[in-house]
């Protein structure tokens, strides 16, 4: 009996002590910030060239362009804007109505517009926004096929704030657009409530200032001061970055923490496995819990904490070596 209770007290220890010993893998939310915002422009007009790029640009703040490609014109100038660190986003061929479409031309509104962009913009272009914020299931399965996450709207009161935590529909992710009557308070309160709940809400505009620039024009001093408290934030830990940066980001932190630890010839090895489609060059913030002294490794390749102890982590390598620190 008593041999029997020392067996159960050893077992109970390794156990205990194994449990201990397991490191954990925390994604640091945000890119490492208290919040995001997304600004997103629709529809390829011409006063986001005129008036948004280089506003943007005064502030070293980059946004994302969902365009139409029946109404691009002034293609250089969009690709000089890309090159500055916006993003260009998917916004279909010719901006219909789901109802309006046939079953053949919901895949065409979607691969033919993709197919365009990629062509012209050298880059594989993952996102979209669907047309007037309406979806049909012909519209979605085309979407999912060639896209890693869209833009919707928030409707039916849903919420247009993301959460780390939460399980968001990445093809039907919550936006906010902007109306003539809101006040440069408004905005500020929607900047003060994703930090709050330490979460991501996504921007979006149409017009600028003279109703002839598109639907529900924010009023240009009320856009400038968007920007400004924009990048007033940023100090104060604000990540201002474009809708397929942060969907991506925050696509991978969850896929990765799902992935458990497990023991693998001597080591600790995290693997996950990258969706298709999904943007390449990912980088993850992440920070090693319960193993000290640990050495941490991509394939071959040892990564170095910052000062802090944060690794930067490749997404796209699908796994994590975690040796050593016991």
């Amino acid at each position: 009996m008593a041999k029997l209770v020392v067996a159960v007290m050893a077992c109970s220890l390794w156990v205990g002590l194994s449990a201990a010993q397991t490191p954990t893998v925390r994604v640091l939310p945000w890119n490492d910030h208290a919040a995001a915002v997304s600004l997103t422009f629709d529809d390829a007009r011409t006063v986001h060239l005129n008036v948004a790029v280089p506003e943007l640009n005064k502030r070293h703040l980059h946004a994302t362009f969902f365009l139409i490609v029946s109404k691009l014109t002034r293609l250089d100038e969009w690709r000089r804007a890309q090159a500055e660190g916006h993003e260009i986003g998917n916004h279909s061929v010719s901006h219909e109505h789901p109802a309006d479409l046939t079953q053949k031309s919901e895949e065409l509104q979607v691969e033919d517009a993709k197919k365009f962009l990629d062509s012209n913009f050298k880059s594989d272009i993952g996102i979209f926004a669907y047309p007037y914020s309406e979806l049909s299931p012909g519209l979605a399965y085309w979407v999912k096929r060639y896209d890693f996450a869209a833009r919707g709207w928030k409707g039916d009161n849903a919420s247009p704030y993301v959460t780390a935590e939460s399980e968001p529909d990445w093809y039907n992710l919550p936006s906010q657009p902007t109306y003539t009557q809101y006040d440069a308070a408004v905005y500020r309160s929607w900047i003060d409530k994703a930090f709050a709940m330490h979460a991501w809400t996504t921007v979006q505009i149409h017009g600028i200032g003279d109703p002839s620039t598109g639907f529900e024009p924010i009023p240009t001093d009320t856009f400038i001061s968007l920007l400004d408290d924009l990048e007033a934030e940023e100090s104060r830990g604000l990540w201002v970055a474009p809708f397929g940066t942060v969907a991506a980001y925050l696509r991978a932190e969850q896929i990765v923490e799902a992935a458990q630890p497990q023991p693998q010839d001597g080591e600790e090895k995290v693997v996950w496995k990258v969706p298709e489609p999904f943007p390449t060059g990912v980088v993850l913030k992440i920070a090693i819990a319960g193993r000290a002294h640990c050495h941490v490794y991509q394939g071959e390749r040892e990564l170095r904490p910052n000062k802090v102890g944060i690794y930067l982590v490749s997404f796209d390598s699908g796994e994590l070596s975690i040796r050593g620190g016991l």
